[in-house]
């Protein structure tokens, strides 16, 4: 890339900061799904605006009902495309919804206030931090009037922080993208490429029992102390398979990746619960981590059969629900477009970089797997992603544009 591309994003990154502020002002809060309307067409205005060709997708009422249960809060994606007839086509993924903002933050999460060091505000790391950053790469190269090496698009989607299944999961399944090459905007940051993701499993697990009045309990069985009981089992079986040697990962830059769990994220009573009644129904979280060397359906069949085993010797009944599941992605970092990507991030970083799995879950299996294609993750430095006072380094912001733009337009070699 030319230099005076990399100088024109840095005399301009005041620009770049008025962008994201304007990104963080549209709080698409998921749960529920808000503002997700009012974000795309924020978004087609600015691409429109370059010159690209866009197009902003309603998922159908009755999908979005299947899925949530309700479509109250409509599911939109937006795509844009440069078609400069190049052989290879490069698409940049980010997400725009956030979580739901909670204790006491000193700036307003939804205010896009800036000091000489961060810009505040839910989302600006994950991920509208990213992807103003992707649009402005855009930006300096139609300013510049610089060819970019590949046909650019971008699939800017609505439900990743739920699973993704109405965001990039319907943009792949629909086949409204045709990338060689997909930069998933997050899950690599700094001199850390990510080339995959853990996967999740999260189950919601209720234990039966029968309700009585505090003072005539014969006939009862305490839901809650059941549970408590089925908890400490399931400590234990999860502290012995989770050890196992078998399932742990070393990623391309020698990090071991070990199982998570985290039992009783959300715990909670049945109908009809009130303290002089002996609990009906107890209901619990179970949030399992799944490094790239565990099998997700394998995983969720052990959990089953240790708590049907459970279940069966105690006696008592237990009800299982899925509520979300991600498949573990890793996939090679050897090919002309990862070779490419890393040798950006070391021109504009200044560091030698590496290639890492994300211990969280980004959208990058949906392309990965559906469209058979080569990814990276990577996205923006900063500090309490979905905490109070998430930050993004406005240094970092700028780098990372100037690192999307360098890969754009630097020859593969």
């Amino acid at each position: 890339m030319p230099k005076g591309s990399t100088e024109w994003i840095a005399k301009n990154r005041e620009k770049l900061f008025s962008l994201l502020e304007s990104l963080i002002r549209i709080p698409t809060i998921n749960p529920p799904g808000e503002k997700y309307l009012e974000i795309v067409e924020f978004l087609d205005a600015q691409f429109r605006r370059l010159g690209l060709e866009t197009q902003i997708i309603q998922v159908p009422e009755e999908t979005v009902k299947e899925q949530l249960g309700s479509a109250s809060y409509p599911r939109y994606n937006f795509i844009a495309r440069w078609n400069i007839q190049a052989e290879k086509t490069v698409l940049f993924n980010s997400h725009f919804d956030v979580v739901p903002v909670s204790g006491k933050w000193k700036h307003d999460p939804f205010g896009g206030q800036r000091d000489e060091k961060w810009i505040y505000g839910r989302g600006s790391v994950d991920m509208k931090g990213p992807l103003a950053a992707s649009i402005f790469a855009l930006q300096a190269i139609k300013e510049l009037k610089i060819d970019p090496v590949f046909n650019i698009e971008y699939a800017l989607v609505a439900d990743e922080e739920i699973g993704g299944e109405l965001g990039s999961g319907y943009v792949v399944k629909n086949k409204l993208v045709n990338p060689d090459f997909v930069i998933v905007c997050e899950g690599g940051l700094g001199k850390k490429i990510g080339v995959g993701h853990n996967g999740i499993i999260q189950l919601n697990v209720t234990v039966i029992g029968r309700a009585s009045h505090t003072a005539y309990q014969g006939k009862a069985l305490n839901s809650f102390l059941e549970a408590v009981n089925l908890v400490s089992f399931l400590e234990g079986f999860f502290k012995k398979t989770m050890g196992e040697a078998k399932r742990v990962f070393v990623s391309p830059s020698r990090e071991k990746l070990k199982p998570i769990v985290n039992i009783g994220g959300v715990v909670s009573s049945g109908p009809g619960a009130k303290i002089n009644i002996v609990s009906s129904e107890t209901s619990f979280t179970i949030d399992r981590r799944l490094t790239p060397s565990e099998n997700l359906q394998e995983v969720e069949e052990e959990i089953r059969e240790a708590i049907e085993k459970w279940s069966k010797k105690r006696r008592t009944k237990v009800r299982i629900e899925v509520i979300h599941r991600t498949e573990p992605c890793a996939i090679g970092c050897d090919s002309d477009f990862t070779r490419a990507f890393k040798q950006a991030v070391e021109k504009i970083k200044g560091k030698r970089a590496v290639f890492t799995i994300s211990r969280g879950a980004t959208d990058m299996h949906f392309f990965v797997k559906g469209q058979k294609c080569q990814a990276v993750g990577y996205g923006v430095d900063g500090e309490d992603i979905h905490a109070v006072e998430e930050r993004v380094s406005i240094d970092d912001l700028v780098k990372t544009a100037q690192v999307y733009a360098e890969f754009l337009c630097s020859p593969r070699t």
